[in-house]
């Protein structure tokens, strides 16, 4: 069965806000093609050389820059829906129907909740340990990194992701019916 993904006015200005930051990177990359291919036609080794090179640290940077978008957007995901979620879910009962109207807290659901919430801890530190090298070299470089949520090892406002992930799934319900 196929899914039906539908996109709301949030995520539609978070792609377009990250197609404008990315736009001049962009735009760097285009005018380095364009610089190889007069390199390329006017036939100077050395030329083409330093033409390709420039190609390549332009299109180096701009996947750089995505890699580093989406792993800020998967910190913040995981700090502040996906986390919370699973420990909204603990902590309400996990009740399993064992009669007409009995039911009992199973252990096998809360045990993969548990292991969901570790797993899902575990990639918020391997991602935060990726990201914060980046964020002190902005930094030192003179850029601001501002805004929430923030990793527990970083100064305050240390943190802005601005492209939230949103995904509104449509299901049909289907009421069986008898005839007869």
């Amino acid at each position: 069965m196929k899914r039906i993904v539908r996109h709301g006015q949030r995520q539609r200005q978070a792609v377009r806000a990250l197609e404008d930051a990315l736009e001049p990177i962009e735009e760097a990359l285009y005018q380095a093609k364009e610089a190889y291919w007069s390199a390329v036609e006017s036939g100077d080794p050395d030329a083409i050389r330093e033409a390709k090179q420039a190609k390549v640290e332009a299109a180096t940077r701009l996947e750089e820059t995505r890699t580093w978008l989406r792993r800020e957007a998967e910190i913040d995901k995981l700090q502040t829906r996906t986390i919370p979620r699973l420990e909204e879910i603990l902590a309400a009962p996990m009740l399993v129907k064992t009669g007409k109207n009995d039911a009992q807290e199973d252990p096998q659901a809360r045990a993969e909740v548990e292991l969901t919430l570790a797993a899902a801890h575990a990639e918020l530190d391997e991602l935060t340990a990726l990201a914060v090298p980046l964020r002190r070299e902005l930094e030192a470089l003179g850029g601001v990194v501002v805004g929430d949520p923030v990793p527990p090892d970083l100064p305050p406002d240390s943190a802005d992701v601005t492209v939230p992930s949103i995904t509104v799934t449509s299901r049909a319900r289907a009421t069986a019916r008898k005839d007869g």
